[in-house]
Formats: structure tokens, sequence, C-alpha cells
């Protein structure tokens, strides 16, 4: 058994296998990968709208809770 300090091994391969560009199913494929990217953003969109009137909805009745609150508090304060 030798010993080194350097060890110089070989570089690793990289098996790559060409692949064949047909450009007729590349044509084909490119429709409905963009029929399904827009339909995935149009789902996405409406998610996303949906939500963002859910949030408005959620801060206009924590605001309409501190204005009771608010309200019930001087009505106490000013009866006790």
């Amino acid at each position: 058994m030798a010993f080194t300090f350097f060890n110089n091994r070989e570089p690793r391969q990289f098996n790559y296998k060409p692949r064949f560009y047909d450009p007729k199913k590349e044509e084909s494929t490119g429709d409905a990968r963009r029929d399904f990217a827009r339909n995935l953003h149009d789902e996405w969109q409406s998610k996303r709208n949906h939500t963002a009137d859910r949030k408005n909805n959620f801060s206009i009745t924590i605001l309409f809770m501190v204005f009771l609150v608010v309200i019930l508090g001087i009505i106490i304060w000013k009866f006790f």
C-alpha cells in the first residue's frame, strides 16, 4: 500500500445522454403547459382575492368591537 499526501483521483464522470428535439411535440405540450399555467394562475388569483376580502372584513370587525368596548366603557364610567 502506497502512502500519499495528496489524493489524485480521477475526475467524476457525467453520464449525459442527448435527447432528440421534436418541435411538433414541443408545440403541442407548450399549449397544454400554457393552459395549465393559466388555470393555476386564475385559481391562485381567486383564492388570493378571497383571502384579501376576508382580511378586510376581519379588520372591520375588530374595529367595530373596539368601538363597542370604548362606548360601553364610557357608559359604565358615567353611570358608576
